[in-house]
């Protein structure tokens, strides 16, 4: 029996460094292809991977993990070296990726990556091949689900530069890549648990409804969020018809503060109380339970807080006063986005309900993947459509993002210093009532300033033939393949398909 899973990406991915992966479907390869320290399962648990075992000392500010025998699948054993190796690459002032905010909370890891400490003090220290000591900053309860994200996987410090990135430690090896066309992943039978999948091969299918033909031609196993969108049309029945879950992440406008006319925050509080978001919900066919009132996702939401009042007649007043500020009579604004069928739709919503209620002109910019995430890093752009997702479950990791105008997270480019304040606070207490009050202060602040304008919760939509089993997906939108397993075909015609709609 074939044992390859065939499943399509929209896209090329843009890296298959863990250290540089900063978009959903570098994420999803680089998840086969590497392993971490732990795994966050979709029970919410977190279970040791790379890792033996792991347990905290001195409250959460120091972390000991104990590897296990592994090797890479050049056959070198992974030692704690090569995460010393990793990290400290990271956190080099030489490195230009965007993980720093995961490596922020290690103990000197924002001083050296500024150049104003050795790498020597940050505090990530291999005691012997399998023992990794990391000293953190602050008390950190959640840092061994924060070892599960990809940013924290390990690349082998033996292998030749030319071959870093062809080194791995996960289920599956990369043995072919044809840009625009295909990926092929095989079985790497050197990782302990390397699953009942003998390949993946990844068909590479800009469009979505030409996805869903080959899929329904079946001549793919799965296709879905967040690397192969379904069309907008076909979601309904989806909503309807399958189990509702959340998925830690959020659709929103994010404005760029650091020029005129966003740089005014009562035009970015105008703009958000405009948005009718179950009106628009409704017109790109999703339930109302979608709405995002809130500015992070309702799944790191243990609180009820203030929310965004959606109200015309103080959007109004809000963007006269705007324009008194800004001494201007007229706006005209570009909305930029990435060209895909959900979010074209919802710009153009948009550019309609802003255009009516304010009388101003939206200029709608569709961008490839390329060249919208070029904009949105260098902040070439007035507002962006963007999705975020968490990559672990504390609200931390949502919040942080807007602890500096400096993080590459950070496209708003906004800053403010009562809140980076408490922020500060929050990462200096482990008590979850205190934690909870300084994250419905922090957000209070978002809210009266409005970086961003969320619009709805995000949500995995996906589907699968009969013959797929096991695919599991984390809290923070892991799509785990490596667990997949087949059993022999059936005959498609009599059986109906399985989808699911996760949100």
């Amino acid at each position: 029996m074939d044992k390859t899973l065939h499943i399509s990406f929209q896209k090329d991915p843009l890296t298959l460094d863990p250290q540089q992966s900063s978009d959903s479907t570098s994420s999803a390869l680089i998840f086969l292809l590497y392993k971490g320290l732990t795994r966050f399962s979709a029970d919410h648990t977190i279970h040791c991977d790379l890792a033996d075992s792991y347990h905290s000392l001195n409250g959460y500010k120091k972390y000991v993990f104990q590897l296990g025998k592994h090797c890479w699948s050049d056959g070198t054993p992974i030692t704690a070296h090569d995460f010393v190796h990793s990290w400290k690459r990271a956190i080099s002032p030489q490195f230009s990726g965007s993980a720093m905010n995961f490596f922020c909370h290690i103990k000197n890891a924002e001083k050296a990556k500024k150049g104003l400490l050795s790498l020597d003090k940050v505090g990530i220290y291999a005691e012997n091949d399998s023992t990794l000591i990391v000293e953190l900053e602050h008390p950190c309860p959640y840092f061994p689900e924060l070892t599960s994200f990809c940013s924290f996987f390990p690349t082998s410090s033996k292998a030749n530069k030319s071959k870093a990135f062809s080194t791995y430690s996960g289920a599956f090896y990369l043995q072919s890549w044809n840009p625009g066309e295909s990926l092929l992943l095989k079985r790497n039978f050197l990782c302990k648990d390397p699953g009942q999948l003998d390949a993946i091969h990844i068909h590479i299918v800009p469009d979505e409804k030409e996805a869903f033909s080959l899929f329904e031609k079946d001549q793919l196993d799965w296709i879905g969020d967040p690397v192969s969108p379904l069309p907008v049309n076909y979601l309904p029945a989806l909503f309807s018809n399958r189990q509702i879950k959340p998925i830690a992440g959020v659709v929103s406008c994010w404005f760029n503060t650091q020029e005129s006319p966003f740089s005014n925050a009562n035009l970015r509080k105008a703009l958000a109380c405009a948005i009718p978001r179950e009106k628009l919900l409704k017109k790109l066919l999703m339930p109302d339970a979608l709405s995002a009132n809130h500015i992070y996702p309702s799944i790191l939401r243990s609180h009820d807080s203030a929310s965004i009042k959606e109200c015309q007649e103080t959007a109004k007043e809000l963007f006269q006063s705007s324009l008194l500020e800004l001494k201007r009579k007229q706006l005209r604004i570009t909305l930029s986005y990435e060209e895909t069928d959900a979010f074209s739709r919802i710009a153009a919503l948009l550019k309609a309900y802003w255009e009516d209620t304010f009388g101003i002109t939206i200029k709608l910019e569709p961008l490839s993947f390329k060249d919208f995430f070029h904009r949105i890093q260098h902040r070439e752009f007035q507002i962006s459509l963007f999705r975020v997702l968490s990559q672990y479950t504390d609200v931390f990791n949502f919040l942080e993002r807007f602890e500096s105008r400096d993080l590459p997270k950070n496209f708003s480019g906004w800053e403010n210093a009562r809140y980076k304040t408490i922020l500060k606070q929050y990462q200096k207490t482990t008590n979850p009532s205190k934690r909870q009050i300084l994250a419905q202060q922090a957000e209070q602040i978002l809210l009266e300033e409005m970086p961003i304008a969320p619009i709805y919760y995000s949500h995995y939509a996906y589907m699968q033939k009969p013959h797929v089993h096991n695919l599991a997906i984390s809290p923070t939108g892991v799509m785990q393949f490596d667990r997949v397993w087949l059993e022999e075909k059936r005959n498609s015609a009599k059986e109906p398909l399985r989808g699911c709609c996760n949100i």
